[in-house]
This record gives C-alpha cells, sequence and structure tokens, in this order.
C-alpha cells in the first residue's frame, strides 16, 4: 500500500478539527440554548419584582420621605413621548426596527475597532442586547457575555413586541445619579413628567446608557454640552430632526438649563431631589430600621413605617433653627473680631480649665475673613462661573477657577457655621415628635449633633445635681448656702477654684434662688455636700448613661461630663413625667408592603414599661423629688437666667421649667425646657471646639429665644399646659416645697454649710 500523501494527511487533520471544533460548539450551544429555554425569566420580564421604597409617615399620617437603593417610577409605553424613542434609537439602535435582536454590521464593525485597540473599546449591542445584559447578565465586557447577550435577545425578541421591548428598557435602564428608567430621570433633570419631555431634554438623556457620569448635565456639564450636539447630529442623518431645529434647539435649551442648575449643581442626585421632611430624623429612624430588619428589606421590601413624628412641629423646628443658627453665625463673626495671633490651637482647651481656677478673660479664635470670602465665592460663584464659560467655550475662564477651586481647597478652613441641634419628646408616651441635627442637611453636612454630638452641658447638668441632693434627703429647696469663693483640694492637694458667671457673689443664698440664678458656688457646693458616688448614680440614673461617662471631681457640677442633646432630652423628659421613666423612641408600627403587622414597637414599649411597673422600677426619680426639682427650674423661667428673653422679649407666658447652660469661653449654648406636654433642648456651638459664640454668648441668650419661639408654635392651637399639684408627700411653706421628713426649713443645711465654709476660709 502506498503511503498516503503529506497532503493528504493534512487535510483530514484539518477536517477532523473542524468536525472536533463542531461538536464541541453544537454541545456548547445546546447547552447554552438549554439554560436558556429553561429559563423561565424570559417569559417573565415584564413582571420582575422591582425595588419597593420604605415609606415613613408622621403621626398624621403625612408622607416624610422614602428610602430606597434604586429609585424608579415605572410608565407605560404610551407616556413615552415621541421625541425620546427617537433620541434613543439615533443614539444606541438606528437599526432597531429592522433587527431581530443582533445587528451583525453593528458588531463587525465594533470588532474592528476593538482588533485595532487591542481590547474591548466599542459593544455592537442592539437595545435588546442591552435589555438582557440589564436582567440577566453581569457587566464585565467579555466575549462570553456578549455571546449570552446575543442570545437572550433573540429569546426576548421572539418573546416581546418592539414595543413592549422599548417599554421595558425605558423603565430598567441606568442613567446615573441614582436614577433607574426615564421617569425618575426626567423628574430628576427637568422636574417633569416624562412626557412633557421636549427634544431637547430627550436628547441630554439620550446620552446617558452609555455613559450616565461622563455624560451627565450635573456630574460633568461641559461633556453633556458637546455630547449634546453629537446627539441632534445624529438625530438630523436620520431624519428626526432638520438642521435647523436642531441648530435652534442647541443654542435655546442651554443657556435657560444651566441657569437652573446654578443652586443645586453638582450635588443633585435622585436621592436628595426626593422629598424629605425631615432629613436628620429619617436618617435615625433608618438605622433602627436597619438594625431590626436588616438593609434588604429596608430598601427593597417596601415597608410601611409610621413614625411618632409631628410634621407641623418638625417644620416649625426646622424654620426656628435655621433662622438662628444663620443670626448667631453672623453674630459670632462680628463678636470674634480679635485674635491670640499665632498660637497653637489645641492649647486653648488647657486655657479654658485654667479659666476654672483664676479669672482670666475669654479667648476667641479670629475666623479668617479671606478664607471666608473664598469660601462665599468658591460656593455661590465659582459653580455659576463655570457653567456660563461653555457657552463661550472659554477655556482661559476655566483654567482660571480651576485654579481658584484648587488653592481655595488647600487654604479655607471648612465649616466655620454655627451649628445646632433640637429634640422635642412627649414626656407622657416618649414620642420623639421633632428633630433637627444641624443647619443643614447635605452631602457635606450629614452629622445627626441631635443624637451623635456629645458636648458639655455646663449649667444644663445642675438640675441632676441638685436632684442627687434632694434624692439623698441631704437639701431641701429652703436650704441656704453661703455663696462666697472657694478653693477646693483633692486628695493629691491639688486645688481648684471655680467662680461664678460675671464673677460676683451673694452670700447666703436658698437652693431656689441659686438654680434660677445659675450660680456655680452653690453647685460645686452641694457637690461637696452631696457627694460624687450618689451624684453619679442619680445622673447615670436619670440621663441612661453608663458611670464612667461622668467625671469623678468637682467639675462635674458645672457640667463638665459630655452628653447628647438626645441624652438630656430623655432625662428633663422624666422630670417633666413626675420622675416615671420614658423611653423616647420614634416609630410606633411598620407594616410590610401589603398591610400586615410586623412589628408594632409602641406596643413593646408599652409592654416593658408595664412589666417595669409590675416590678416597682417605673419610678426613675421619685414623684417628690421631680415634683420639687420642676418647682425650682420654673424658678429659672420666671425669675432667672432664663427670664428676659423666653418672659419679656420673646412673651412666652405658658407655665415651663427648664435650665440655662453655657461652657468655659462660650463654646456651647443650651436650654433645656418643659410643660407637661413637651420637652424640648436645644445646643448650640461650632463643631470644633475651641471656637467660641463669642463673649457673653450664654444659653440663656442664644438658646433660650429659638426655645420659647418654637414652644409657642407649638402651643398654638394647644390647650394651655398644667402642672399638678404636690404629691402627698410634699408640703408648701411659703414660696417653697418641701419633702415631708427632710430638714424642712434648711437651717440644719445652713450651718453645715457654713461650718465646711469656715474649713476652707482656713
Amino acid at each position: 500500500m502506498e503511503k498516503e500523501s503529506s497532503t493528504t494527511i493534512f487535510g483530514k487533520c484539518i477536517i477532523s478539527l473542524l468536525m472536533l471544533g463542531s461538536i464541541i460548539g453544537a454541545l456548547i450551544f445546546g447547552y447554552i440554548m438549554s439554560e436558556i429555554k429553561n429559563f423561565t425569566g424570559i417569559s417573565n420580564i415584564k413582571q420582575f419584582q422591582l425595588s419597593v421604597p420604605t415609606r415613613l409617615y408622621d403621626v398624621n399620617g403625612e408622607l416624610i420621605a422614602e428610602l430606597f437603593m434604586e429609585k424608579r417610577e415605572l410608565v407605560g409605553f404610551d407616556e413615552i413621548p415621541q421625541t425620546l424613542i427617537n433620541a434613543l434609537l439615533a443614539t444606541e439602535d438606528q437599526a432597531f426596527y429592522n433587527h431581530f435582536g443582533i445587528n451583525f454590521g453593528a458588531i463587525i464593525r465594533a470588532m474592528i475597532k476593538n482588533i485595532q485597540a487591542g481590547e474591548i473599546v466599542q459593544g455592537g449591542s442592539t437595545i435588546t442586547q442591552q435589555l438582557a445584559k440589564r436582567l440577566f447578565t453581569e457587566s464585565e465586557k467579555t466575549y462570553g457575555r456578549k455571546a449570552l447577550e446575543a442570545i437572550l435577545a433573540l429569546q426576548i425578541e421572539r418573546k416581546f413586541s418592539k414595543e413592549e421591548i422599548l417599554e421595558m428598557y425605558f423603565n430598567q435602564i441606568y442613567l446615573g445619579h441614582g436614577c433607574y428608567g426615564v421617569a425618575t430621570t426626567a423628574r430628576l433633570f427637568f422636574d417633569k413628567e416624562v412626557k412633557y419631555l421636549t427634544a431637547a431634554e430627550s436628547s441630554v438623556i439620550a446620552a446617558l446608557p452609555s455613559a450616565p457620569g461622563r455624560y451627565s448635565p450635573l456630574m460633568n456639564p461641559r461633556n453633556a454640552y458637546e455630547k449634546n450636539r453629537d446627539i441632534l447630529n445624529r438625530m438630523v442623518q436620520e431624519g428626526y430632526l432638520t438642521r435647523e431645529q436642531a441648530d435652534t434647539i442647541y443654542k435655546e435649551f442651554w443657556p435657560d438649563f444651566i441657569d437652573s442648575l446654578k443652586t443645586e449643581f453638582p450635588t443633585k442626585t435622585a436621592y436628595t431631589k426626593n422629598t424629605d421632611k425631615a432629613p436628620h430624623f429619617t436618617a435615625f429612624i433608618r438605622q433602627v430600621l436597619e438594625n431590626r430588619f436588616g438593609r434588604d428589606a429596608v430598601y427593597n421590601d417596601g415597608l410601611i413605617v409610621y413614625t411618632t413624628l409631628d410634621l407641623r412641629r418638625q417644620r416649625s423646628a426646622e424654620y426656628h433653627m435655621k433662622k438662628g443658627l444663620k443670626e448667631q453665625t453672623r453674630l459670632s463673626d462680628s463678636l470674634n473680631a480679635y485674635t491670640r495671633g499665632s498660637v497653637d490651637r489645641g492649647l486653648f482647651g488647657t486655657y479654658g480649665l485654667l479659666r476654672m481656677i483664676f479669672s482670666l478673660p475669654g479667648v476667641v479664635i479670629k475666623h479668617d475673613i479671606e478664607s471666608r470670602t473664598r469660601r462665599a465665592i468658591l460656593d455661590e460663584v465659582a459653580d455659576a462661573a463655570d457653567l456660563l464659560s461653555l457657552l463661550t467655550d472659554s477655556r482661559i475662564n476655566q483654567e482660571v477657577i480651576e485654579n481658584f477651586r484648587s488653592t481655595t481647597a488647600l487654604g479655607v478652613v471648612t465649616n466655620l457655621q454655627v451649628e445646632g441641634a433640637l429634640v422635642s419628646i412627649e414626656p407622657s408616651t416618649g414620642y420623639i415628635s421633632a428633630m433637627v441635627g444641624g443647619s443643614d442637611f447635605n452631602v457635606d453636612n450629614q452629622l445627626n449633633r441631635a443624637v451623635s454630638a456629645r458636648r458639655q452641658p455646663g449649667s444644663s447638668f445642675k438640675p441632676f445635681v441638685y436632684g442627687a441632693g434632694i434624692d439623698s434627703h441631704i437639701i431641701t429647696s429652703g436650704t441656704t448656702i453661703s455663696d462666697a469663693p472657694l478653693v477646693n483640694i483633692d486628695s493629691h492637694g491639688t486645688t481648684w477654684a471655680p467662680g461664678n458667671y460675671g464673677g460676683t457673689y451673694s452670700g447666703l443664698v436658698n437652693i431656689k434662688h441659686a438654680l434660677a440664678q445659675s450660680i456655680n458656688i452653690i453647685a460645686v457646693r452641694i457637690y461637696d455636700m452631696v457627694g460624687p458616688e450618689k451624684i453619679t448614680e442619680f445622673s447615670s440614673r436619670i440621663l441612661k448613661v453608663p458611670p464612667f461617662r461622668f467625671n469623678s471631681n468637682p467639675t462635674m457640677s458645672l457640667g463638665t461630663s459630655e452628653l447628647t442633646p438626645f441624652e438630656m432630652a430623655g432625662a428633663y423628659a422624666i422630670y417633666a413625667n413626675k420622675g416615671r421613666d420614658v423611653i423616647p423612641h420614634g416609630i410606633r408600627l411598620v407594616l410590610d408592603k401589603d398591610g400586615n403587622e410586623i412589628a408594632n414597637i409602641e406596643r413593646e414599649i408599652g409592654d416593658l414599661l408595664a412589666i417595669k411597673e409590675r416590678n416597682n422600677q417605673m419610678q426613675v426619680v421619685s414623684e417628690d423629688v421631680a415634683f420639687v426639682m420642676t418647682d425650682l427650674m420654673r424658678g429659672v423661667i420666671d425669675k432667672g437666667t432664663a427670664r428676659k428673653k423666653i418672659r419679656e422679649e420673646e412673651r412666652f407666658t405658658l407655665p415651663a421649667a427648664g435650665k440655662t447652660g453655657t461652657t468655659s469661653n462660650w463654646t456651647d449654648a443650651w436650654f433645656c425646657g418643659f410643660t407637661p406636654d413637651i420637652v424640648t433642648v436645644i445646643w448650640m456651638g461650632y463643631d470644633k471646639p475651641f471656637l467660641s459664640l463669642g463673649k457673653h454668648q450664654a444659653g440663656g441668650v442664644v438658646a433660650a429665644p429659638i426655645w420659647a419661639r418654637y414652644m409657642k408654635d407649638v402651643y398654638n392651637g394647644m390647650p394651655k399646659p398644667v402642672f399638678d399639684g404636690p404629691p402627698e408627700n410634699v408640703y408648701r411653706n411659703g414660696e417653697l416645697y418641701y419633702i415631708k421628713g427632710t430638714h424642712g426649713s434648711g437651717g440644719g443645711a445652713r450651718v453645715k454649710m457654713e461650718s465646711i465654709f469656715d474649713d476652707y476660709k482656713e
């Protein structure tokens, strides 16, 4: 037998390889088709379960906010304007109505470009393939994924009409800024329903599917401006617009659109655009919900959450706080007109402690006027100038603006705005009815100072020092104590000499007058009489914080332990609730999207309080002590440090109790006040603790007026508050109340303190 020629052998090898490749290819194709055939999702994609936002409602059923990760609004095909369809087809898939899911011409063109680039730089995907990618495949650019997309596209085209495919595409496609689908995008960019989009607006949206960030008119307006010319040219080429129409659209649309962006560029998103009527409260509730139900349920399952917030009170709180913080910023800037020079700012904390020992002047830090000016220009002018430069294509102007941005970012001190927080709680229910966590809520300012900012409460802590003394039967409201200079010496021989605000002393004064006038020396003397252990135990009990949070030294009596406004409000609520426990909460009821109850937090709290009642644990503070302390704090508003602002200037005349608070160097200003119906705590100060509000900017001057304005709004339409009379174990003697079995007139306490004072004089 003759040997086969080399040519024949080579031919047989080629045939064998082709047959083997065909078999392998057929097996792979058969497997993929089998998987696709068995994939029921193709038939059900119109019924895909979209993420449903969680909705928060206030006590009156008014919508507060929605919580979501993907913001969607569904629209039918008949609601999509033809101009938007034309713009998208011209940009993404000119042959959409002529192909069967795959455009081989586009694929070949893309393949050539990819081979030339050595990587995948361009796709030939049809709209149908993009829909398949969005719904069924991963987003990485591989040839395997492209093959799978193509097969899925064939299936989609076989199952659905072209109009159905477009409808699904328009509802599913991601267009940036948290927007899924054209309806949400239309509301974000143009504040209108999708059916009212113009040809110009449609052409802007049509650029987004391929690169939502790069062509966003909010994030990259110059790119969007330049890309829009290309989109309009394509629409002209496809016959959707004439050249004259495209030119007119381009010239007339952009100036007005750029002008509309000036106030919101560049942080506007679907999340910020979504109405949130109480953003700090919403953030607080979101954290509670995530901890209990998990992130997936919160953002996808459409929970219905009924909260304790009262939006009428919330609007009032935000209005008065924002107005007050803006005015205080202006005033503090004016007062802080001098500087100590280039001093290490870390020394100011040490200096503040020295002021508690020696009579030293307050020190404030000058706010750099140039920095504030540059910041104002950056915030209010630079963005607008940058956008306007697009219309003139002035690269020089753009370079100047960018240079200004970079130099300003290096030299500007951020956040010189006076910040603040307000928490309002109903003592009888524990409802959080209003919460403000700062001057604003935006990308750069999301800290909820109401619950997260620990600050020294200053004299607003004194009601717990006095309360511990009364609870221990060591002092009464009639106890008289010497208000005179003293020096406190600890076991290590360290001395501390506190002073009163203003540097004056009053001799013998009783407890009610001392609290009303916020006399520091009296608070320190009570600390010495009662002892740190009892004060710490009492404070920990009523504030519901661990004992280690308190300074175990005499400075504690002047409020040097750091607490949040939320913690302070909860403690004052217990006083307002006759000493009975209050559990502040923001959620009443949680339902699933079908209306089925999945959590009744209000009932859970009620059950917990009922158990405490049965176990005789309901009284955090005795009713007798709570009544006497409330009476003492009513004196603060009627005759003390808060009288001028609350009673005389703001003319809030309803019965109320409270306490002012101011810290060293006027860095923190507080007012904590209540009626039987509502407790409201306000804190104001700079985020940086070394910055001063300015000389004499005390709590009674800064925070008390805002408290009064807010409380006047709260009681507009509400019955006048009425404090209950004294409990059975409390009696009245003149203007003072006493708990039976204590010192009575307080004479014994006076002798004791005079003896202590003699020891100090020695």
